[in-house]
């Protein structure tokens, strides 16, 4: 981290004052078992509301429930199709890591805790009775790493007792774990007309409404980093076209269109240099 201090030593001092728990992933808890560090899942979930979340309240809860039944819908035919033990993401993570397993060795050192060796100067220490290794892979993800899976087939070898694979997964990639989560469902309900009357004696009448200047917005407010991020590229973007490519006339065709330099024709005189909002019959230049 001190090599960073000869690009930017601002940045450096930032970084530092952050805890490392929240930014660097060899102080992780692993209490969240997973190693995805984006919110790719609520921004998906954002992107659908778009449709819906410029609606009246009741209109807009009905399209959040129409989405969620058909999302737990769809995410039950694909539980259909799966066999095995596991999810299908943590099912193609286990097979990769089974083949990664075969390059490396394991030497035992005693009270459950071997250090295994692999290409690329790859050297761990793992300890079974702990459920741990050193590359803190088996911690954070809930998933045996490609040490912790030779150390199972060493193990075997030995003639020790050796549960299947799929136990020393963490319960949450396991596909039943999965099933359980989908296994409420939103029940549809009938349309508004039959809905019963509400026994409330006071009547809420909507606030007045007003109509804003200007075209209705219906992208969300980005945030200061999202539009310091978005005007680097553009600018990034702009340094790699030419100017002849600005205007519309380089190889490439690309960038915005322009009248600059074009000669305009009177469509009464037919002479150019003027056009016919302002001829008075005078002769082209």
């Amino acid at each position: 981290m001190h090599q960073f201090i000869l690009f930017d030593k601002s940045a450096y001092e930032w970084l530092k004052s952050i805890p490392p728990q929240h930014w660097a992933k060899s102080h992780f808890t692993g209490r969240a078992t997973t190693d995805m560090l984006l919110n790719n899942l609520c921004e998906v979930f954002n992107g659908k509301l778009v449709d819906g979340r410029d609606k009246p309240i009741i209109s807009c809860l009905e399209f959040i429930r129409e989405y969620m039944m058909k999302r737990i819908c769809n995410v039950l035919r694909v539980q259909q199709k799966c066999l095995g033990p596991l999810t299908p993401t943590a099912t193609k993570i286990m097979e990769k890591n089974e083949a990664a397993a075969t390059q490396y060795i394991a030497e035992w050192c005693g009270d459950e805790k071997y250090q295994v060796k692999g290409p690329w100067n790859d050297q761990h220490v793992v300890d079974m009775h702990e459920r741990v290794c050193s590359c803190r892979k088996w911690e954070l993800t809930g998933i045996p790493c490609r040490h912790v899976i030779y150390v199972l087939y060493n193990k075997a070898d030995h003639g020790e007792c050796v549960q299947e694979l799929h136990t020393y997964v963490h319960k949450v990639h396991w596909l039943q774990t999965w099933k359980t989560a989908y296994g409420y469902k939103v029940e549809p309900i009938k349309g508004r007309a039959m809905w019963p009357r509400s026994e409330c004696p006071m009547q809420i009448t909507p606030p007045p409404h007003r109509n804003q200047p200007g075209r209705p917005k219906r992208k969300r407010r980005q945030s200061m980093e999202e539009k310091s991020q978005s005007k680097s590229q553009s600018q990034s973007q702009r340094s790699d076209v030419g100017p002849s490519e600005i205007h519309g006339h380089g190889p490439h065709g690309g960038g915005k269109l322009t009248r600059k330099f074009v000669s305009v024709t009177c469509s009464k005189c037919g002479n150019k240099g003027h056009n016919s909002r302002t001829c008075k019959g005078q002769g082209g230049t």
